[in-house]
């Protein structure tokens, strides 16, 4: 009797198992969805496309992983893989307050370079990072994870004053609301690219760097599919390093050397 009933429960068990499993499957199989900022060009800009963007999807298709990005402002990104609503975000670089929460890839993206930019009619006063305390305006974006070097300013009693994106606070100084802006440098085009985009390179010019940085893709210690993701991207991205496609793309986006 206890087998004949067991052989009956197994038949209604391995169907909803089945099923189960199929629901399973079908869930992982759509593209992975991850999150990426809209204002960091050119590694990822507001219509999708960009350097980091373009490394993102060449790993995880490296390894078979079909992704979707979905483009954010920087803030929204962060706050979403913290929480666990997304699998993955970047360009993300380290702070405290990523402890257990955000898993960073085996190698960064990229190295950033925090630089100060100064209104050319109205000069800092101070020669080097060291220097910036009260009551020095510096603006950044919201959100940003600033190098140790360039929050020591905050300590010293310089203010900080958070906008969307580097071309708001390259404006701001520009206009005399400010009286610097910590600008991320780009690796790829110059630290001038930004007060050329913003349009005010005539008006602002480079004072002294803060100090160097690494950019990851981070994920979600929270998410279902983070661990996993991380894994597949760390696969995927060792394999475009090796066969030379990292370099293809630092070239693709890469601006011309001036002459």
């Amino acid at each position: 009797m206890a087998t004949h009933l067991a052989c009956r429960s197994r038949k209604i068990c391995w169907p909803i198992l089945l099923f189960a499993t199929c629901l399973s499957a079908a869930a992982w199989a759509e593209p992975l969805e991850l999150l990426v900022e809209d204002a960091a060009e050119p590694f990822s800009k507001a219509d999708g496309t960009g350097y980091s963007n373009d490394v993102v999807r060449a790993a995880f298709a490296a390894v078979g992983v079909e992704v979707k990005l979905t483009v954010v402002p920087y803030s929204r990104c962060k706050a979403m893989v913290l929480d666990g609503a997304v699998a993955g975000c970047f360009n993300m670089a380290w702070e405290p307050a990523l402890e257990g929460k955000v898993k960073f890839a085996d190698e960064p993206l990229y190295r950033a370079l925090g630089v100060y930019f100064q209104n050319k009619a109205h000069p800092l006063s101070v020669k080097k990072e060291s220097e910036l305390a009260a009551p020095v305006r510096i603006g950044t974006v919201k959100d940003y994870e600033y190098a140790d070097s360039a929050l020591q300013t905050k300590a010293r009693g310089a203010t900080f004053f958070p906008g969307r994106s580097e071309q708001v606070s390259l404006r701001r100084l520009a206009e005399g609301k400010l009286d610097a802006a910590l600008v991320i440098s780009n690796e790829l085009q110059g630290s001038q690219y930004w007060a050329e985009s913003a349009g005010v390179d005539k008006k602002v010019e480079v004072a002294f760097p803060s100090t160097h940085t690494l950019v990851f893709i981070g994920f979600s210690a929270n998410h279902p599919q983070g661990a996993w993701a991380l894994e597949k991207f760390n696969q995927g991205h060792k394999i475009i390093r090796d066969n030379g496609l990292v370099t293809q793309l630092r070239s693709k986006w890469s601006a011309p050397t001036k002459k």
